[in-house]
């Protein structure tokens, strides 16, 4: 013990190594834990999000005008749309499924996705989809809203439509478009448009 004492009084180096190498791996395993936490926190919640959509999409597949008239308008417009959202993930051909929807489901499974991708930022939802999905979220948004909330997704539309050569791509507009339109449809009542949208076309929607 005294031998190991005299070893390191003669090489004090040795033992500022030691305490730096502590402190790196008190770090390295305090980082460990964190990111084991946050990855169990987002799996948890994925999961909670799965169960949660599953259960509203069953209860909307037998939709009648009755049940359609009495669900809340945000449940009634999910809970539909997550339906058409099933009938493409299971399918081995998903565009031919999307191909066979008409209209009024399209416009709605669209919509579904600007809600669900852009959330946070519009230009998110340009960013990971593309047409003929876009088109027809477009196409959603003028029928079901129109007005301000119509003419800011337009803007952003042209600016990431590759067939559009007039229109430029400048991320200034992108930004301001994006919190403006955060700013409009988190207002109350953003659901009862597309809501009313299905009871009002209620036939489209009834297998």
């Amino acid at each position: 013990m005294q031998a190991f004492v005299e070893y390191y009084r003669e090489h004090i180096y040795f033992l500022f190594i030691l305490a730096a190498l502590l402190v790196l791996t008190i770090w390295v395993v305090s980082k460990a834990l964190k990111s084991s936490s946050a990855r169990r926190k987002a799996n948890e919640e994925v999961m909670k999000k799965l169960e949660e959509d599953t259960a509203l999409r069953r209860e909307f597949e037998n939709l009648t005008p009755e049940k359609a008239q009495e669900a809340p308008p945000e449940k009634l417009f999910k809970g539909v749309a997550l339906g058409l959202c099933r009938e493409i993930e299971k399918s081995a051909d998903m565009l031919a499924v999307f191909n066979s929807f008409n209209e009024k489901q399209k416009q709605i499974y669209a919509l579904y996705f600007v809600f669900e991708d852009g959330a946070e930022k519009l230009s998110k939802f340009f960013k990971i989809n593309g047409k003929p999905l876009t088109g027809y979220a477009k196409s959603a948004v003028d029928s079901i809203y129109g007005g301000e909330i119509a003419d800011v997704f337009g803007k952003e539309y042209l600016a990431y439509d590759e067939d559009d050569e007039t229109t430029s791509l400048i991320p200034a507009d992108i930004e301001k478009n994006d919190e403006r339109f955060t700013s409009l449809v988190n207002g109350t009542g953003i659901f009862m448009p597309p809501a009313q949208y299905i009871i009002e076309n209620i036939n489209d929607f009834i297998s």
